[in-house]
């Protein structure tokens, strides 16, 4: 469902969530469950990709199935167009594999790279590595820079908040199992959650933004080794979407 050029996104997302309304649903005990079902969408939801490829770009991409559509553009290297290596295993769709300097990314045109998230936000990532340092898999950055980088290691997980000088580094049991994360605020504070444990938080500084006062794009892997299973990013505080109630 592409919606992004019908309506003002702030519009759209009203609409949207007046529709949908609250749900609580988490997993959904069915064959071939859905990402809707998996994790419930509305017009909040900029960004919801669970690595499953989309025929109808016009360079190799994963599909968005947030309302607005945006794809995530697979880029080597070199910044040239080149196929994600997916595969099987993801809990709803597939699994991106990363390696040498591969990224995907939202592009310029898109609604997310048109919006500003606010002070309400959620981002849910579930990612795996084997590796010893923590490398960046995940980030939100706009013409003002880095608003937000998540880097993982097989022992260790970083987040970072420039604009709130803020870095959360949390010590995980090693291993090179998936790590199910979940960024939040609420406007007045941020939350960190592994593995549906709360394990860092902060009390946000009043005046400055907690990401960007400006609009940012989404940036996966570029520079990281291991794979992506999903990335989720809302405009409103969301529950810890991976844990069963």
């Amino acid at each position: 469902m592409k919606l992004k050029n019908a309506l003002p996104i702030t519009l759209l997302a009203a609409a949207l969530a007046a529709c949908g309304g609250d749900d609580d649903t988490r997993y959904v005990d069915r064959d071939d469950p859905t990402p809707v079902e998996y994790m419930p969408v509305d017009g909040y939801v900029l960004g919801f990709w669970v690595m499953d490829t989309q025929d109808d770009c016009d360079g190799p991409c994963i599909n968005d199935h947030s309302p607005y559509g945006d794809p995530l553009y697979g880029l080597d290297a070199a910044g040239q167009p080149a196929a994600p290596a997916l595969n099987d295993g993801g809990e709803v769709g597939r699994v991106a594999v990363f390696a040498d300097n591969y990224r995907l990314v939202t592009r310029d045109t898109g609604s997310l790279n048109n919006s500003v998230i606010g002070e309400r936000f959620s981002v849910h990532l579930r990612a795996r590595t084997d590796q010893t340092d923590a490398v960046p898999v995940m980030a939100l950055a706009g013409d003002g820079g880095t608003a937000l980088r998540v880097s993982l290691a097989r022992d260790r997980l970083l987040v970072e908040l420039p604009s709130q000088n803020r870095r959360l580094l949390t010590g995980l049991e090693a291993g090179d199992g998936w790590r199910e994360i979940q960024l939040t605020g609420d406007g007045q504070r941020v939350t960190l959650s592994v593995d549906c444990e709360t394990v860092e938080g902060f009390d946000v500084a009043p005046g400055v933004p907690v990401l960007s006062s400006g609009p940012v794009g989404a940036v996966v892997g570029d520079g990281f080794t291991g794979a992506v299973d999903l990335v989720r990013i809302s405009r409103r505080e969301e529950g810890n979407l991976f844990c069963a109630d």
